[in-house]
């Protein structure tokens, strides 16, 4: 009987963890830049790079001395970097084929200031709202 019990009082809290509902946490969106299909407004003929290519191109900017130094100083501004998640890689064909990499850096209240990159050289940074136009 006292086993029988021990297994009922078992079944009954292992019931209780599986089919009840619980509370779900719902955590914030998490800032990005955005979408590719933007319109830029600036009359360039311009492709996103994607997949593989898209991965060399941030590899090796990454591993680049000029985006270490960059790096360094938006840092040293008190920006904040969060990895790889939102870099942008697009090619813009009314300018040779330059190549535009958009690293975003986050600030102390979370809005995004991109810091951009054409050819591998660092080009400055700018609030978002200001590179989206």
């Amino acid at each position: 009987m006292k086993k029988l019990l021990t297994v009922l009082c078992g079944v009954i809290i292992a019931l209780s963890l599986f089919v009840t509902t619980g509370n779900t946490a719902k955590a914030a969106p998490k800032p990005s830049l955005p979408s590719p299909e933007v319109d830029h407004k600036c009359g360039c003929v311009v492709s996103t790079v994607l997949g593989a290519e898209k991965n060399k191109i941030v590899a090796d900017l990454l591993s680049s001395q000029e985006f270490k130094n960059a790096k360094q100083l938006i840092t040293s501004e008190g920006y904040s970097w969060r990895g790889i998640d939102n870099i942008e890689v697009e090619v813009n064909h009314s300018w040779e084929d330059a190549i535009l990499i958009v690293v975003p850096f986050y600030t102390k209240d979370g809005s995004i200031e991109i810091a951009g990159f054409i050819n591998g050289r660092y080009s400055g940074h700018l609030p978002l709202e200001a590179f989206f136009i």
